[in-house]
């Protein structure tokens, strides 16, 4: 079979045309790294934007602490970092609609490990118990108990002024309070009782004051864990997770805190 110089040259175009359309795809598939968000915030886009197109791109960041701290000195607000936490060092993150499942260690404990976890950027990260005492002041007519934790300010800090968390206890057994600064001490403590004696009689109160605690709408789950979120937007300021079983005998000993930054 002879092939016609004008059929060869014909097949020769169509060999390259599909050759450079496969190229020209393969680059227009572009991967957003942590100096492509920073070229963005330099062009001055939106956070709108620029979190868009984090949701409909091919990703893959540097989520380290070095690489979100670079982003965070480069300008780009919380909302975009936690866009790119949430999408990590993989492909695009999943629409924001798309409740977040839990993980697979999270759901494993659900019903055998008694803690508390917080909801952030999809994550279940399970706060620690905080190093907490007891004590007591008497005077000579009346006295005082309080709940203190160490330091001025929990480690675990968070952002979020509308957390949401999972809890192994529901809102009666470990409520939610608001820490005060010690006057004294590098300490935060809770009033937890106290009361006043008199030559024929005295009062006495032990347990979680109501004007101590941040009302929450509750859930519980299929999992046996129950959601929690505060009502209103919290303040900045210390908080903490006191677990009473349900009792009005103060606290178990055992305080889950956290602060809004």
């Amino acid at each position: 079979m002879t092939v016609s110089p004008k059929f060869r040259l014909a097949l020769v175009l169509v060999v390259t045309a599909l050759t450079l359309f496969t190229a020209t795809s393969l680059t227009a598939q572009e991967v957003l790294t942590n100096d492509s968000l920073v070229a963005l915030k330099k062009a001055g886009l939106s956070d709108s934007i620029i979190i868009s197109k984090i949701k409909s791109s091919q990703t893959k960041f540097d989520v380290s602490t070095k690489g979100l701290i670079g982003l965070k000195n480069a300008g780009l607000s919380d909302q975009v970092i936690e866009a790119v936490v949430n999408a990590g060092s993989g492909s695009a993150a999943p629409p924001a609609a798309a409740a977040p499942a839990a993980p697979a260690a999270a759901a494993a404990t659900a019903t055998t490990k008694e803690t508390i976890y917080h909801l952030a950027g999809g994550k279940y990260v399970e706060l620690n118990p905080a190093a907490s005492s007891m004590e007591t002041n008497v005077s000579f007519y009346s006295n005082k108990s309080e709940l203190v934790l160490k330091g001025r300010k929990a480690q675990y800090r968070v952002t979020d002024k509308n957390p949401v968390f999972y809890s192994a206890w529901g809102p009666n057994e470990a409520p939610l309070v608001r820490m005060k600064p010690g006057s004294d001490h590098d300490d935060r403590n809770l009033k937890i009782g106290g009361g006043s004696f008199m030559p024929f009689g005295g009062t006495q109160s032990f347990g979680v004051r109501s004007e101590d605690r941040i009302d929450v709408d509750a859930e519980k789950d299929a999992r046996g864990l129950y959601k929690m979120s505060p009502k209103e937007p919290l303040k900045p300021g210390e908080y903490a997770f006191v677990l009473t079983f349900g009792s009005a005998a103060g606290a178990s000993g055992k305080v889950y805190d956290f602060g809004i930054d």
